[in-house]
């Protein structure tokens, strides 16, 4: 009988190591798929239109978040696979009216574990990437009067 108790308990504990292991197993996947979502890479190919403005102070608190106007929204920028960007820009005039600024093509690269993106040879510092929205600082102005430049990051969205 003591027998059968040991074998008994041995089975037991077998079983809870088992499923220990089996747990272990899940959350050790789990972390691993949560880990190459962090990781993905998001494509810049394709059509972006500008969505909004947002100035970060020196100190890294936002100024302001505005959205552009509808006749800025209707601009767009094509990345291309082949490392060409072509923009075709609105804006409104000086007697507000929305005016077509014309076609523009350039050479681009982009580097997604680096953040970098080059236009036309120049250095594009991004802030952000989704695969749906891209953030990009496109100057550098003194907005709060404190004499050191703020950020100025434009919001591009697909």
């Amino acid at each position: 009988m003591k027998k059968n108790l040991y074998f008994s308990k041995k089975v037991v504990k077998m079983k809870k190591n088992i499923l220990l292991a089996l747990c272990t197993i899940g959350l050790l996947a789990s972390s691993c798929s949560k880990d190459e979502e962090s990781t993905q890479e998001f494509s810049i190919v394709g059509i972006w239109s500008p969505s909004r403005e947002i100035v970060v102070g020196s100190n890294g608190v936002t100024i302001s978040n505005t959205a552009y106007t509808d006749c800025y929204k209707a601009s767009t920028f094509d990345f291309k696979s082949d490392n060409k960007m072509t923009s075709h820009i609105y804006n409104t005039d000086g007697a507000g009216d929305c005016k077509n600024y014309g076609i523009v093509t350039v050479s681009y690269s982009y580097d997604h574990n680096a953040k970098k993106l080059i236009i036309d040879g120049e250095d594009v510092e991004i802030v952000s990437r989704t695969n749906n929205e891209l953030q990009f600082v496109s100057d550098y102005d003194d907005v709060d009067g404190d004499g050191k430049d703020d950020k100025i990051v434009t919001v591009l969205v697909k």
